[in-house]
This record gives C-alpha cells, sequence and structure tokens, in this order.
C-alpha cells in the first residue's frame, strides 16, 4: 500500500481529539451577609449591607492528567449597593453603589471521573470592591470560594452548568471602609459572605 494511502487511512481511522479545555459564560444571583464597622475614636457601631442582585462572569476550566480533575480560573462581577443600617458615609450619604469583581484560581472535580455531571469545586484569590464614585476608596482583600453543581451532558462539545457557591472575602479588622475625606468608619468584621447561584454553558474545545 502506498504510503500516503495509510497515512490518509491512519488520520481519518483515528478516534476525535478529546476536549482539553473550556470556557462557561454565566448569569447569576447573589445574595449577601452585613458588614459590622465601627466609628474610629468612638463606641458607635453600624452594618454594611450589599443589595442581594445579579452577577455575570465567565469560567474557564482545563483537563488534568487524572480523569474527572480539572483546573479552574472564575472571574464573577456583580453591580449592587452598600447601605448603612444608621450612620453616613459621607454628609446625607447613607449609600453608595459599587462594583464587586471576584478573580479567583483552584479546581473542580467530578467524583465520577468524567466532564460532566456532578461536581464540587474551591478557588482562592481576591476580591475588588470599586465604588461607582471615584472620591471612595477601592479595596482589594483576599477571598475563597467553595461550591458544587452539576453539569448536564448537551454534546461532546456543550454542557449545561449549573452552580451553586459561597464566596467568602476576608477584610482586616481595623481598616478603613470607603472612606472619602475626613471618613472615620473602619472595619469591625473579619469578613463577610455571599452566596451565588448561577447557570452558563460551558463550551469544551
Amino acid at each position: 500500500m502506498n504510503l500516503r494511502i495509510l497515512s490518509a487511512v491512519l488520520v481519518l481511522s483515528a478516534p476525535p481529539v478529546t476536549a482539553e479545555v473550556s470556557l462557561s459564560p454565566f448569569a447569576g444571583f447573589r445574595m449577601s451577609s452585613s458588614v459590622d464597622i465601627e466609628t474610629s475614636g468612638a463606641s458607635t457601631t453600624d452594618q454594611i449591607n450589599f443589595r442581594d442582585s445579579t452577577s455575570q462572569g465567565l469560567v474557564f476550566n482545563f483537563d488534568l492528567p487524572e480523569p474527572g480533575k480539572q483546573g479552574e480560573l472564575y472571574f464573577g462581577r456583580q453591580s449592587t449597593s452598600a447601605r448603612l443600617d444608621n450612620g453616613l458615609f459621607a454628609p446625607a450619604v447613607d449609600s453608595i453603589e459599587l462594583t464587586i469583581y471576584q478573580l479567583q484560581f483552584g479546581g473542580l472535580y467530578f467524583p465520577g471521573g468524567k466532564t460532566h455531571g456532578g461536581f464540587i469545586s474551591g478557588v482562592l484569590g481576591v476580591t475588588r470592591l470599586e465604588p461607582d464614585d471615584s472620591k471612595y476608596e477601592t479595596h482589594h482583600r483576599a477571598a475563597l470560594s467553595l461550591g458544587g453543581g452539576y453539569q448536564f451532558f448537551l454534546t461532546e462539545q456543550l454542557r449545561l452548568r449549573l452552580d451553586l457557591r459561597g464566596v467568602y472575602t476576608a477584610l482586616n479588622s481595623g481598616g478603613s471602609a470607603f472612606c472619602s475625606g475626613g471618613c472615620e468608619l473602619r472595619f469591625d468584621s473579619s469578613g463577610y459572605l455571599q452566596v451565588e447561584a448561577a447557570a452558563g454553558l460551558a463550551i469544551r474545545f
């Protein structure tokens, strides 16, 4: 048999290459716990409450050598507001609009050893708390996310992904809280928790 013909036969008969990476754009909804604060040099305390709202983002996964294990890069974004129960961020200002970003890296595991079905995930990174008004401080804090979900098999290249994750952001107790010129608010909490329910399409290639 001609060498060229043999090569063509081997290529045509070879099994399709298994997908190794996936991109999952998602939309979700986040619910947040409150954050305790205090006024520097005084005994007054208050709470910051983040408004529950929609979230969006992108998850990137890549298959690891061991079946069922993947690396995971998570990026999430939420437009919300922070409101004080009793005090003011500035004269006549009891709430501010802000955007919360998370960028985290970790892993995902399918107990069945496949690339679909039930899974658990854990990622670690940073949260950025960015007020829409530039006169207020932007904060960067360490964050951890743990969660699980299910990926429904649609085709070899497509999955429907459902996630439920808890996002914990650590705060430096005593650190400033969205201050703007003379603000004396300080975090009086070790951190706050957000719970996010999300759905997206995992595109494998």
